[in-house]
């Protein structure tokens, strides 16, 4: 596939066919942001961004190095989300089998440390306005409940690592749907907050990974993966991704 990312200034420029976004490597909290779906903007959508608690101060510098390769954007963090540690983050647009999707992301972070024992705590974060949210309850027959709604606006709809991480929202615009999934091992909970006092439709997901402690020698890896659909069979569509991408092996990142 040709090059889908341009370097621009401080962020990188993700082009496909039918979707666009920039990532702001120095951010990784804003993820892809500037979105755009079929040349439309869509300021209500920040995807993919990951929580790197650093214990250094505020308005102290990190220590990034970024590039990229094919279709990932790939951002080194040194010292983050501690002293010691190491965390890597890919943005990648080529990984997963599109099937028809307007566009799919796959989002990999991975934390090494060369300290004997550490606990790292990283979470992925999504932004997005929906009419309506679904989880994925049952893989193989494809079936969605609705999560939190806009009637219990506050109250988190919570899934513990057992139950499938798979969340599909359709969004305001009435013609597409994104969904956002987690492998359910890579994850200790996934938390969907539905609406707020002053935009009932504004939904935050976060994704709290990592539940094992960290050792030295040993790389931690989560893996998620959001995916764009036309609205039209969205459930039919997400169930199959969510399925293939449970079915794919863990990307040899370095």
């Amino acid at each position: 596939m040709p090059q889908p990312w341009h370097a621009a200034n401080n962020s990188v420029r993700l082009e496909l066919a039918r979707f666009s976004a920039s990532v702001q490597p120095l951010a990784p909290s804003e993820g892809l942001s500037d979105v755009r779906i079929d040349g439309e903007p869509r300021p209500d959508l920040r995807l993919l961004g990951v929580e790197l608690p650093s214990a250094r101060s505020p308005s102290a510098a990190p220590q990034v190095e970024h590039y990229t390769r094919g279709g990932d954007l790939i951002a080194t963090y040194h010292d983050w989300p501690a002293p010691a540690m190491r965390s890597q983050v890919y943005w990648r647009a080529a990984s997963h089998d599109l099937a028809g999707a307007i566009a799919a992301i796959e989002w990999v972070v991975s934390v090494q440390t060369s300290l004997l024992d550490s606990c790292p705590q990283l979470s992925a974060r999504s932004a997005v306005s929906a009419s309506e949210v679904l989880r994925l309850v049952d893989v193989e027959r494809g079936t969605f409940t609705r999560a939190t709604t806009m009637a219990t606006a506050g109250q988190p709809d919570v899934d513990a690592p057992s139950q499938p991480h798979c969340y599909l929202f359709r969004l305001t615009d009435g013609r597409t749907s994104y969904a956002e999934m987690v492998m359910p091992t890579d994850s200790q909970t996934s938390q969907c907050q539905c609406g707020s006092p002053g935009n009932p439709s504004d939904v935050q997901l976060t994704h709290h990974l990592f539940a094992d402690r960290l050792e030295k020698g040993v790389i931690l890896r989560a893996r998620v993966l959001g995916v764009f659909v036309d609205r039209a069979g969205d459930q039919a569509a997400i169930a199959r991704h969510y399925a293939d991408f449970l079915a794919e092996k863990l990307p040899l990142t370095t």
